[in-house]
């Protein structure tokens, strides 16, 4: 075999494949959801490599998993068949009820028309008629007994996806075969749908498993398993014709590879068979039942198909059918087809067709549920909670495409993993990892193999220039389920021979915590979503089902309703009774929003996701700098207080706190190890995030004469030493500053004033400085006034009780004395926050004081029997005022 030659070949699959991969990417129009899809591939290759090591297990178990699952497969679909149980109609009518005419009658009379215009559909109907012959034996159901054929086919599928992933990659790899195709959902409830496209399913992946039985015979035996292949190949074409795609891709397999016995042998076989079944099979229609000069004359041409994929978006359109069939005479009808799609392709031009070709391939590809509905939706016989996941007009059908959709991207990234894996060279690595022998084996997979990338081109540029539906791709979803724990395995390989797996180990190994803290904060954020939801089914009106955008909007309260405004209009644009005043409020957040709609069309999501990253990116850069000046313990338990504070759930609402809590931890990390570049860097996106970024300087400063001996050098008179080592530094992290300079600047560039946001802040949102104690007084009074309303318990009374909670926390920072840095920081903060004219919002400003967090925690940390209590009681106010948020109380 030719290595070189079969590498060039998987090349060449690349194109087409990454052509359909990126139009559903692009068309699709859902980064989000093909992120997930990458962790789901990734999940699967990890699960097969953890599992590698077991493959003796797996080899001498083998039988019996394969069994269970389709034991359990078989029963969970069958049941789930009564369930979905309708009454068929248009196509699927034609062959099933026809088939039950031609078993109670002896021929199908009543649709003689119907296959005179689609004489395709007579191998559907011969399927279906010998199931209903062979079951009606037992049972008069003649639903039933169709169903259950396709089921017996959909199962003998499931086994032979599962035997030729085996045959290639171990029984392991078969076994994770197994697993996604129990993953593809439309698979499962399939059993009801008995058209062309599900009665077909079987046949690719069984003609791909024969021949890898072809792969090592020899004389009679070659010539059986090739004749065995034109029988499938025959019967399955009859079905549905593109099954013929796959025996073609077999054949280029044996020709790239130069085994030309085979490829001949092969090739005579299946073609013989397949020519003698069909001219046989058409015979016998036409002689028995159908007249062949009316079916000349009603035929549709498969030009027809090629015709109306050319028009619009490629999708069915009855104006076509019309036209097609205003033509009596065959030869004219045909012309006038042939002349039409010409000028349609002249019409678009190169440009057109390309973007109608990248649109199609999304049409076919991009549907996960491989549009089982337009057979389900067909009168069901009851109604079920399935069908308000399946069915278009479901209630969840969002949620059910989005799950498919995800799982079949997928698969698509794992199948082109594969084909990329056995395109690159990798012969060094191979042999080095495997030994000479191994390797041979391996090759000799990977040409093998070559077919099924071979038969997904095939099926890419056929449905480029067929009718659009995404049910046409269902009998080609075992080759894709193939090509995808190829993928895995590959991957696999490919980290071991690199060695990535040893490096990953080593960045675990190195920051394993860090890593894992990340995971738990965004596992954390995803819980209290999950607790919004049940909230809002508690306290909403959903009626008609919560909605993916209702949850969005659950989180737009208050000032982030200001946030999208500017993201959406800029702060020219984002007006009220004809005044900037939104001018007050940052521009980072909204900068980032705008950014991430460029990926994602909801300016909501952009701002949850902001969010979520950003706090759990701060999670991680504030369990350092804790850990280092308090130790592991205090760390973690900072991190749960924080989280569990009762205002810690605008972490993940569309607002900045999150945001600027990932800064300043990061500030205060880089600054903690004087790495003053990234310090201003980290300065200067803070002064752009909310007004606190400007007290982060006091703690440049302070740590220069602290940790620099700032102080010191100047009673020395260490001239030299002062410069170097305070201003300079000092120099460099002034340019932090810049940050609000741009935010003045957009104030004067939009009403210019370079100071308007004063104007607005003080004359609009009521906002300004006084002095703490006149703060404090009100927040008193207002308190201990009307502590029992609603106002009183939401606003008032928190921000009593943390401000003693602050002196408590200042204090004690002074007793343990806390790096001045992080001291001085709390006690400006806590003076600005007290000094607000109108102080409506201490709780959620507290979530920026980052020592606050790391001083409850060491004191958390030495009185331990405190922990459980102070974490259960702060959970708990989190929870109630999270509902207030929810229900627009005064909490903001």
């Amino acid at each position: 075999m030719n290595v070189n030659l079969v590498r060039f070949c998987y090349n060449l699959c690349m194109v087409p494949i990454l052509f359909m991969v990126g139009s559903v990417f692009v068309w699709s129009k859902e980064p989000l959801l093909w992120a997930v899809s990458v962790g789901i591939g990734g999940v699967f290759c990890c699960l097969l490599y953890k599992g590698r090591r077991k493959e003796d297990f797996f080899e001498r178990n083998y039988k019996y998993i394969v069994v269970i699952f389709l034991a359990v497969t078989f029963a969970y679909q069958m049941a789930k068949a009564g369930e979905l149980r309708f009454v068929p109609s248009f196509d699927l009518d034609a062959i099933y009820g026809g088939a039950l005419e031609w078993l109670q009658t002896g021929t199908f009379a009543g649709y003689y028309d119907y296959f005179d215009w689609f004489p395709n559909n007579l191998g559907g109907l011969s399927v279906l008629y010998l199931f209903l012959k062979a079951g009606s034996v037992f049972t008069s159901d003649y639903f039933f007994i169709a169903a259950f054929g396709n089921e017996i086919l959909l199962i003998l599928t499931y086994l032979f996806i599962s035997l030729s992933a085996r045959k290639l990659w171990g029984s392991f790899c078969g076994v994770i075969a197994l697993i996604m195709a129990g993953c593809m959902a439309p698979l499962l409830f399939m059993t009801d749908a008995f058209y062309t496209d599900s009665l077909s399913v079987l046949f690719p992946v069984l003609l791909f498993y024969l021949s890898l039985k072809t792969e090592d015979a020899k004389g009679r035996g070659l010539l059986g398993w090739c004749l065995l292949s034109g029988a499938v190949a025959a019967v399955g074409a009859l079905v549905k014709s593109t099954v013929i795609i796959m025996a073609a891709a077999v054949f280029v397999s044996f020709v790239i590879r130069k085994k030309w016995k085979r490829a001949v042998t092969y090739f005579v076989c299946v073609s013989a068979v397949c020519l003698a079944v069909s001219f046989l099979f058409h015979q016998y229609f036409y002689t028995c039942h159908l007249d062949p000069a009316l079916a000349e004359v009603k035929n549709t041409p498969y030009g027809h198909w090629v015709m109306m994929g050319l028009k619009g978006d490629g999708r069915y359109n009855p104006e076509d059918y019309e036209f097609t069939r205003s033509f009596s005479e065959p030869a004219k009808r045909n012309q006038a087809i042939k002349e039409e799609i010409q000028s349609r392709i002249s019409q678009r031009g190169i440009k057109g067709m390309t973007e109608l070709y990248s649109q199609k391939l999304y049409g076919c590809f991009g549907d996960g549920t491989l549009g089982l509905s337009d057979f389900l939706d067909d009168s069901p016989e009851k109604k079920s909670v399935l069908h308000e996941f399946i069915l278009y007009e479901g209630k969840q059908y969002g949620l059910y495409h989005t799950l498919c959709c995800m799982l079949l991207y997928g698969f698509f990234l794992l199948g082109t993993a594969f084909v990329w894996t056995n395109a690159i060279k990798r012969e060094t690595d191979e042999k080095a990892c495997m030994g000479e022998e191994m390797y041979r084996a391996k090759r000799r997979c990977a040409g093998s193999a070559f077919a099924l990338p071979t038969a997904l081109c095939g099926l890419i540029i056929f449905l480029m220039n067929w009718e659009v539906s995404p049910r046409y791709i269902t009998n080609y979803v075992p080759i894709l389920l193939l090509l995808a724990a190829g993928g895995c395995k590959e991957l696999v390989c490919l980290t071991q021979e690199r060695g990535w797996d040893k490096k990953g180990l080593a960045v675990m190994e190195k920051h394993g915590k860090e890593i894992k803290i990340f995971a738990m904060a965004v596992s954390f954020r995803v819980a209290v979503y999950l607790l919004s939801v049940c909230m809002m089914a508690i306290f909403g009106d959903f009626s008609e089902g919560i909605t993916f955008s209702d949850f969005l909007e659950a989180w737009k309260r208050w000032d982030s309703a200001h946030y999208i405004n500017i993201a959406e209009n800029g702060y020219g644009g984002a007006i009220e009774n004809g005044e900037h005043i939104f001018l007050v409020f940052y521009p980072l957040y909204p900068w980032l929003m705008r950014t991430l709609t460029l990926f994602f069309e909801d300016i909501r999501l952009c701002g949850i996701l902001i969010s979520v990253m950003s706090y759990a990116g701060g999670t991680v850069f504030f369990y350092r700098i804790t850990k280092t000046e308090f130790g592991e313990k205090t760390a973690e338990n900072a991190i749960l207080l924080l989280s569990l504070f009762p205002f810690g759930f605008f972490f993940g609402a569309i607002a900045t706190e999150s945001l600027f809590f990932l800064l300043a931890a990061a500030f205060f990390y880089y600054l903690r190890n004087h790495r003053w570049g990234m310090t201003a860097l980290l300065g200067f996106l803070a002064c752009l995030t909310k007004v606190q970024g400007l007290l982060l300087a006091f703690s440049v400063l302070v740590e220069l004469l602290y940790a620099e001996k700032g102080i010191s050098l100047i009673r020395n008179k260490k001239w030299g030493e002062f410069f170097k080592r305070v201003i300079w530094p000092g120099c460099i992290c002034a340019l932090m500053l810049g940050g609000f300079w741009i935010y003045l600047l957009i104030n004067y560039l939009v009403e210019g004033d370079f100071l308007k946001f004063m104007f607005y802040q003080k004359n609009h949102w009521g906002q300004g400085l006084s002095p703490m104690w006149e703060t404090v007084g009100y927040v008193k009074d207002y308190a201990i006034g009307g502590w029992y309303t609603s106002t009183g318990m939401s606003l008032w009374v928190p921000e009593l009780l943390l401000f003693i909670v602050y002196l408590a926390v200042i204090a004690y920072g002074i007793y343990r004395k806390i790096r001045p840095m992080y001291l001085s920081y709390l006690i400006f903060f806590f003076m600005l926050t007290y000094s607000c004219s109108w102080l409506l919002s201490a709780g959620r400003y507290t979530l920026s004081a980052l020592p606050f967090f790391m001083l409850t925690g060491e004191a958390v940390k030495r009185r331990e029997k405190w922990k459980i209590s102070v974490m259960v009681v702060s959970a708990m106010a989190m929870m109630l005022y999270m509902t207030g948020y929810y229900s627009w109380k005064q909490i903001m």
